[in-house]
């Protein structure tokens, strides 16, 4: 027997969640944008998950940024 709750309109709270689905296509974020972005998690004491779900983006989507960021500042230093 399962033990699943099917019932529409379930005892106690609600917790909001959100759909995400791939219909929409990619966001596009301009480099002004994401030097923004980037700069929050740099703060003394940033969380990057925190920032992440504050624009709506994934830690990993920051970390490939920051990684990406760090790679141009040394090709920018060896030129």
């Amino acid at each position: 027997m399962s033990r699943l709750d099917h019932r529409l309109e379930p005892e106690g709270s609600v917790r909001r969640f959100e759909v995400i689905n791939g219909a929409a296509g990619r966001r596009r974020w301009s480099a002004d944008d994401r030097a923004r972005i980037l700069e929050e998690t740099l703060v003394p004491g940033a969380v990057v998950s925190v920032v992440a779900r504050r624009h709506g983006l994934t830690p990993q989507q920051l970390f490939t940024w920051r990684r990406e960021a760090r790679q141009a500042a040394v090709r920018r230093q060896v030129i």
